[in-house]
């Protein structure tokens, strides 16, 4: 499933990785809050890890988007949350995660679409699909 979430945050890199660890993403709910859904850290080009990074020191804020803010293992850092990526992932966790998201893209434009419930309905439409070809 590929699914728009919009960027709430970065933690620092590790290793040898340059500007980034992880996303930290959300998606809004019914009250138009942006809830916690993950952190994305895999499938990025080298190319589009400076381009992202621009991006996000352009939207660096000083206190969290989420209600509840996320504990990190890396030192996170908070953005208004105007950038969506686009992320694929297998499915959603009991306590509303993202199970193995991995980067696919930006969306363009960032808006306020990225909510759980599409994903949601995409994940009926999906198996309802697959339930008509067998």
């Amino acid at each position: 499933m590929i699914h728009t979430t919009l960027v709430g945050g970065w933690t620092e890199p590790k290793g040898s990785r340059p500007f980034f660890g992880s996303l930290l993403i959300g998606v809004t709910d019914e009250q138009g809050e942006l809830r916690y859904v993950g952190r994305v850290s895999s499938g990025f080009r080298d190319a589009q890890l400076g381009a992202i990074w621009k991006q996000l020191r352009a939207l660096k804020s000083k206190t969290a988007p989420f209600p509840a803010v996320p504990a990190t293992i890396e030192r996170a850092h908070w953005v208004k949350p105007k950038l969506a990526v686009q992320v694929q992932f297998s499915g959603w966790t009991k306590d509303g995660r993202l199970r193995r998201p991995v980067f696919v893209g930006l969306e363009a434009p960032a808006g306020k679409d990225a909510k759980r419930e599409r994903a949601h309905k995409e994940r009926h439409t999906v198996a309802a699909d697959a339930t008509r070809r067998h």
